[in-house]
């Protein structure tokens, strides 16, 4: 939800300064922003929305795989900010954005959709000459854009979905480095048992 959020808030922003500086640029017509133009502001809301939410992300997800240490199973998991310093004590700071990569990529997604949603409203309002597109018109040109973008990057998708189930059998890729090492206070986190 605060990817969505933190994307929608982005492409909106970077779109409305762009149509405003091409706007002062030829006050005489309205501004309108190309195919690519359209595909690149979506990429870099994307990017900007990833490099905002990935640590919150990284974070929540270690907080969701806490293992008490067998000592204490009732100890309750560390506060936001105590996993995030743990984070940083094992990774440094770039650890917190621990999968940036692979969500740079899928950014493309939501920026084929948008770009290729807007293009397709520009030509459909051109064409019937009306202001705004009606509720259907809306809805199916939604549906075109998303079906596009999802064709488009399905394949990526469908292997990072595949590798994450591959190795999440392997107990070792989902578990916390921390529950291999001795934590400050000397206690030890005990091993996850296989399911």
């Amino acid at each position: 939800m605060t990817l969505e959020f933190a994307y929608f808030f982005c492409h909106t922003l970077l779109r409305t300064q762009t149509l405003h500086r091409l706007a002062l640029r030829s006050p005489s017509k309205p501004p309108s922003l190309s195919t690519t133009s359209e595909l690149l502001l979506g990429a870099l809301a994307g990017a900007f929305a990833q490099i905002f939410t990935i640590p919150v992300a990284v974070i929540a997800t270690r907080q969701q795989l806490y293992l008490p240490p067998s000592d204490a199973p009732t100890q309750p998991p560390p506060s936001l900010l105590d996993t995030a310093k743990e984070i940083i004590a094992e990774s440094g700071p770039t650890g917190l954005w621990t999968g940036l990569k692979p969500g740079l990529v899928l950014t493309v997604n939501p920026a084929i959709t948008y770009g290729v949603f807007e293009r397709l409203k520009t030509l459909t309002l051109g064409r019937s000459g009306k202001a705004k597109l009606s509720v259907g018109e809306a809805f199916w040109l939604g549906v075109g854009s998303k079906t596009l973008a999802t064709v488009g990057t399905y394949p990526y998708i469908f292997v990072r979905a595949f590798l994450i189930s591959l190795y999440s059998s392997a107990d070792s890729f989902l578990r916390p480095k921390s529950n291999f090492r001795r934590r400050p206070s000397g206690r030890t986190r005990s091993k996850r048992s296989p399911m």
